[in-house]
């Protein structure tokens, strides 16, 4: 608690004195108006992110006189009446505010539509998405409200992606497609979805399978080739951060996902003249090459790796594993086989 109240407390702290043995108070100048609103407004941030509403309330009923003049404390407070499932509370703080920044006209759309004013919001925002300046975020909620009339929904959305590949609303515009019915449309979004969030890190990539599974569309990226700006990025980073080749491989071991194995594949080959460790590289570009099916490749990095270090026991294990095809039951022969035999399946079929 003295965390949130110690930045409120700062401008009116009392200064101590002493003058002929005594002691006086002094209080201190107060906070100028503009850093008490902002210490206010982070003070009601952290409380409700810690879900001390009680202590929130206290704060906002303190706040509400300084709150129109400035829309960095009334937005808080306008997001707490919301919360607190007031959303006519909330529009007023709004409508007192002097100015209106994006963040508190994009509250005043949502209040409304926490109303049942779903009119007053839809024109609003179909006003504002019109101009060249509005914020990513009015042409989602206007499209998210327009999704059931799919032209005009895939319409708006589409202006957010003229500069910038914007992941929320892309997955927007595969969730409209797929409730459409459009599926090589939805199949569409869904690569540029993938391929724009691969930089993001495992995170991202791993809450985009994990939508696309929900929608039926787990095996849409089976083919996806890495673009040569991500196995740049990748190769410098593996170059800077070593250590990060064996753990990366690792988990794909664990856990393939056949877009991920080659665009790591790549970096590691366009890394290896700059590595301190050739032999450690070559091993996970066979174990790699092992997840993809290319024993041939994989047996050659092996022995490769053995050349740059013939003391290295897991090569030796990995290329004894690799050469003995007798043994069919080996989890690593075993993973390889797998899309070899279904690509010859494929060819007798034909």
């Amino acid at each position: 608690m003295s965390g949130i109240l110690t930045p409120i407390l700062g401008g009116l702290r009392r200064l101590v004195t002493t003058t002929a043995g005594r002691r006086h108070p002094v209080a201190a100048p107060a906070a100028p108006p503009r850093r008490l609103a902002r210490r206010l407004a982070d003070a009601i941030d952290r409380a409700m992110a810690l879900g001390l509403w009680e202590h929130a309330d206290r704060l906002a009923r303190t706040a509400a006189s300084l709150a129109p003049g400035y829309a960095r404390l009334a937005e808080p407070l306008a997001r707490l009446r919301l919360a607190q499932g007031d959303p006519e509370t909330a529009i007023r703080v709004i409508d007192g505010c002097r100015t209106l920044p994006a963040s508190l006209r994009l509250l005043r759309a949502t209040c409304n539509l926490f109303l049942g004013a779903r009119a007053e919001a839809d024109l609003d925002l179909h006003r504002w998405s019109a101009r060249a300046s509005a914020p990513i975020d009015a042409r989602l909620m206007l499209g998210l409200l327009e999704w059931r009339r799919d032209d005009d929904a895939v319409g708006t959305l589409q202006q957010n992606l003229r500069h910038l590949e914007d992941p929320r609303t892309l997955q927007a515009l595969l969730v409209v497609g797929v409730h459409r019915g459009r599926h090589e449309q939805a199949k569409a979004w869904a690569r540029r979805l993938r391929t724009g969030c691969a930089g993001g890190g495992r995170g991202s990539v791993r809450s985009i399978d994990l939508m696309l599974r929900s929608l039926g569309m787990a095996g849409v990226h089976a083919d996806e080739q890495p673009t040569p700006e991500q196995v740049n990025a990748l190769a410098m980073e593996l170059i800077t951060f070593e250590p990060a080749i064996a753990t990366l491989t690792e988990a794909q071991c664990r856990r393939t996902h056949l877009p991920t194995v080659r665009l790591l594949h790549q970096a590691i080959e366009q890394a290896l003249p700059d590595l301190g460790d050739a032999a450690e590289a070559l091993c996970a570009l066979s174990r790699l090459s092992i997840l993809e099916g290319n024993l041939t490749a994989a047996r050659e990095f092996a022995r490769r790796g053995l050349d740059e270090n013939p003391m290295s026991a897991p090569l030796s294990m990995l290329l004894a594993e690799l050469s003995d095809t007798t043994r069919p039951d080996d989890p690593a022969v075993a993973a390889a086989r797998v899309p070899a035999e279904t690509a010859d399946a494929k060819g007798k079929a034909a």
